[in-house]
């Protein structure tokens, strides 16, 4: 996994903004995209590739690029539904493209704060009440007018090798001396979640073997467990049954999608909107397995943020 100083992959790259590696060629080709060839294979600085995003971001929302509705701009927290979602953007007759930033959800609120995206996909659970996303609105986008769609819920588990050779069972195993885990990044609703529960059993951070080990993504998380790297990890059940790996059920959560209103007239927010309220979206999800879609696209708010 890149850290954010380092150089990517064509494929660290794919995942990092929900692309097929085939578009991230073409957009180098293009020259969309910061890129340099080393011994003939691309490489892309993190820096760079982020400072691209945050300028397109900026001038296709500022509607100074011909692209601007051709593109929507979306950040936040990762899941496997957003690949679901861009595929789909493409298919429609004006053929969207939908970088998503897997930046986590308190990036995505505060580049929503900058204007920097249409919106920002989030799950983050507030401790003392036990809900999810509504509290944060205020400490990040106050004054704001906003709309926020619940996209899904989806189950949140532990995940482990197959078979569980060294019998988790649940959080308390993470203390262990001979369990090593791997973690998401500071700022995203999985570490959130993990230290809010940690914290309510008592169990130290600097107890966790691991526990500064991060990725950016679930199926990087759950990569890193099938590879060996690590013992267990928090994530999605999706992503766990993508490698095979074992999951115990600990938390279903809420996800939503938090638009700027003064976004949402736009042709890529509204081809949005008219996808996840399909039936074709609907049918297309009814076999992922760690999901419920009763409230998929349903209103939970609308309005200025106090």
């Amino acid at each position: 996994m890149a850290m954010p100083n380092e150089m990517m992959t064509a494929k660290e790259v794919a995942s990092y903004l929900n692309l097929n590696t085939k578009k991230v060629y073409q957009l180098v080709n293009d020259g969309l995209i910061p890129a340099a060839r080393v011994g003939g294979k691309l490489i892309f600085p993190r820096t760079l590739l982020e400072e691209w995003l945050y300028d397109s971001a900026r001038k296709n929302l500022k509607k100074e690029s011909d692209t601007h509705d051709k593109i929507l701009v979306a950040i936040g927290s990762n899941d496997l539904v957003w690949e679901l979602i861009s595929r789909e953007l493409i298919r429609t007759p004006y053929h969207l493209i939908t970088p998503y930033a897997n930046v986590g959800s308190i990036e995505g609120l505060m580049a929503l704060s900058q204007r920097l995206a249409h919106l920002a996909g989030i799950h983050l659970l507030d401790p003392i009440s036990n809900e999810y996303n509504l509290s944060y609105l205020s400490r990040y986008l106050s004054g704001f007018s906003l709309t926020v769609i619940n996209l899904f819920y989806r189950t949140q588990g532990i995940m482990t090798r197959k078979g569980n050779p060294k019998k988790i069972r649940d959080l308390s195993d993470f203390s262990r001396s001979d369990v090593t885990i791997v973690n998401r990044q500071d700022g995203s609703g999985t570490r959130i979640l993990l230290d809010s529960m940690l914290a309510d059993k008592g169990i130290s951070q600097s107890s966790i073997k691991g526990y500064d080990s991060t990725v950016t993504t679930h199926m990087e998380l759950a990569s890193a467990i099938a590879k060996g790297r690590a013992d267990a990890g928090i994530g999605i059940q999706a992503a766990a049954q993508a490698v095979d790996l074992d999951f115990i059920p600990i938390k279903d959560e809420r996800y939503d999608i938090v638009l700027l209103n003064e976004y949402l007239s736009l042709r890529p927010v509204q081809a949005l909107l008219d996808i996840i309220r399909s039936e074709r979206f609907r049918v297309l999800l009814k076999d992922m397995d760690g999901y419920d879609f009763r409230d998929t696209g349903k209103m939970l708010f609308n309005g200025i943020v106090e």
